[in-house]
């Protein structure tokens, strides 16, 4: 019998064994970036928002007010880590994911964000959590344009593998932030 390569479950079962491995103790928050009104730069806000289903208080999006959110965190006892999700150029295919540890962003990023990543996770960090970013290549970032294919397939591939990290580390008697 022949394995085909990326067969149906496979991407998503690496995603999440990468994902699984970088992740601490404690809780699992997931904070979306992007501008959704172009295109694929929404990735990270489409991730966050279908997280915030059966997570609402560990997925927020950048129209949440990221930054309220990461001091919550950081207020938060204990362990745990933070992925933000973003659009980013990673000079590959469009929808290919990368993750990249806190230490590997670049200071001096410029950024469309209101508070840069490498700011906010210096913070998290300081505060005794563990974080990263989920990049994915974005095809268009045309303004008002359709979200492209591979960045929908992505965005799937992503929550689908984020949400089994959540489900298994969130539930069993955490605490979400503010109760």
């Amino acid at each position: 019998m022949h394995k085909l390569r990326d067969a149906p479950g496979e991407a998503e079962a690496r995603l999440r064994s990468e994902l699984e491995a970088y992740a601490g103790e404690g809780p699992v928050h997931v904070l979306g970036l992007g501008y959704t009104d172009k295109a694929d730069d929404g990735a990270g806000i489409l991730v966050a928002e279908e997280l915030k289903k059966p997570f609402p208080s560990y997925s927020h999006s950048e129209h949440d007010g990221v930054e309220g959110v990461v001091l919550d965190i950081c207020e938060s006892p204990g362990p745990g880590t933070v992925f933000f999700v973003d659009a980013a150029e990673l000079h590959s295919e469009p929808g290919t994911i990368r993750v990249v540890r806190s230490e590997d962003i670049y200071d001096r990023e410029v950024t469309t964000h209101r508070v840069p990543v490498v700011l906010l996770s210096t913070m998290l960090e300081r505060s005794g959590k563990r974080v990263a970013v989920i990049c994915i290549q974005p095809g268009s970032i045309e303004f008002m344009a359709a979200v492209s294919e591979e960045v929908v397939e992505a965005i799937r591939l992503v929550a689908s593998a984020m949400e089994r990290i959540m489900r298994d580390r969130n539930e069993a008697g955490r605490r979400p932030l503010g109760k």
